[in-house]
């Protein structure tokens, strides 16, 4: 069945899944929630999650197919046997292949044995049933493929009776890793069944939890301290730590280790990106992109760093670049001089001459000439 992959975790729509299993939970009104619902919720807004290409590939036949995307766990050929198709996924900010990565599959087997078990879990006796949480890790031992399954307590069925997850995952998925964080593919639910596995387990539904963290693009709203529509630029860490207006409400950017990127504007109300972090110990803000380029026939411009850092000149007479304000370090001024008998001086520095190129880098302290 079609449906927003996610349809399969909030309204039932995977009823395609091979085996004999079945998918039966969700978030639909008058459906029970267990944990693993809720845990993923907060793993995806911590940026945890599965990668799904799917999502930036339109012509993609199974984007909308919630049982033929990654991640999903089937029951196959055993009754304690599931499958689950490979991906990408992210975890505490590193992504990984799991189950083999796009176009693999791994398969587990709910027996004692299995190198994709933790904990320690006891066969099922007559009329008992548990549930199983089936987990990506970071851990990429011989094996294991990023994943995990862990049995809870078993139950003896009843009305009203329903087993709880275990939870041991959510603080140590692997006691060896210094990463804590994993994320749930599917709570599955076995039931007894004599001599199906050395757990005496059959797999009877398999739920899914999967989430999927944001793919590409990403937009960028303009940061201005104007009102919508406006472009007046915020073009400095000063500026964004002072959004706000300063005094009591100034941010703490600038002082931070943190690197930014935003998208503002320049003086002349041009879309601009960008990127503010530290180089030798003091923090600097770049305009990364895209670059602009400015023709001209003046004898005296002026530039700043969030300016034309291309220019086409063809000066009626010898012509003066100036530079105004502070520019981080690296910044480059590119010059073609097009007139046949005027130079062009870049900040003092040597004349580029009649129908000649100058290339100038600030290096922090001050501009030198490169070409």
């Amino acid at each position: 069945m079609t449906g927003n992959p996610l349809s399969g975790h909030t309204n039932h729509n995977m009823p395609a899944l091979s085996g004999t299993a079945t998918s039966v939970d969700g978030l639909a009104d008058g459906d029970h929630i267990i944990s693993a619902s809720l845990t993923n919720l907060y793993e995806g807004t911590h940026g945890n999650g599965i990668l799904l290409l799917e999502d930036t590939a339109t012509g993609a036949s199974n984007r909308n197919v919630p049982e033929d995307l990654p991640g999903v766990c089937e029951q196959i050929t055993n009754a304690y046997t599931v499958r689950v198709v490979g991906g990408h996924c992210v975890l505490d900010g590193v992504i990984y292949d799991f189950a083999g990565g796009v176009g693999s599959h791994e398969d587990l087997d709910l027996i004692t044995a299995s190198a994709h078990k933790r904990g320690s879990p006891s066969a099922l006796t007559t009329g008992q049933e548990a549930l199983v949480v089936v987990y990506v890790s970071t851990d990429d031992a011989a094996g294991v493929a990023h994943l995990y399954w862990e049995m809870g307590t078993a139950v003896t069925t009843g009305t009203n009776v329903y087993p709880a997850c275990p939870t041991s995952f959510l603080n140590e998925p692997n006691a060896a890793l210094s990463v804590k964080q994993s994320v749930v593919l599917a709570v599955l639910r076995v039931v007894y069944q004599s001599n199906a596995s050395n757990l005496d387990v059959q797999i009877t539904e398999s739920n899914d939890k999967r989430v999927f963290i944001r793919p590409t693009p990403m937009y960028l709203s303009p940061v201005t301290t104007g009102a919508v529509g406006a472009t007046t630029a915020v073009n400095s860490h000063t500026a964004l730590d002072n959004i706000h207006g300063g005094g009591v409400q100034t941010g703490d950017f600038a002082g931070s280790t943190l690197g930014g990127i935003w998208q503002s504007f320049d003086g002349d109300g041009n879309n601009v990106l960008y990127y503010s972090a530290k180089q030798g110990g003091s923090r600097h803000t770049w305009r990364m992109m895209p670059n602009r380029v400015t023709t001209s026939t003046a004898t005296s411009l002026t530039v700043k760093f969030d300016d034309s850092n291309i220019l086409v000149l063809t000066p009626g007479g010898p012509c003066t670049v100036a530079v105004s304000g502070t520019f981080p370090p690296g910044h480059v001024v590119e010059i073609k001089n097009k007139s046949g008998s005027n130079t062009v001086t870049f900040a003092g520095l040597t004349a580029i001459v009649a129908s000649g190129y100058g290339r100038f880098v600030y290096t922090g302290s001050a501009w030198e000439r490169l070409l």
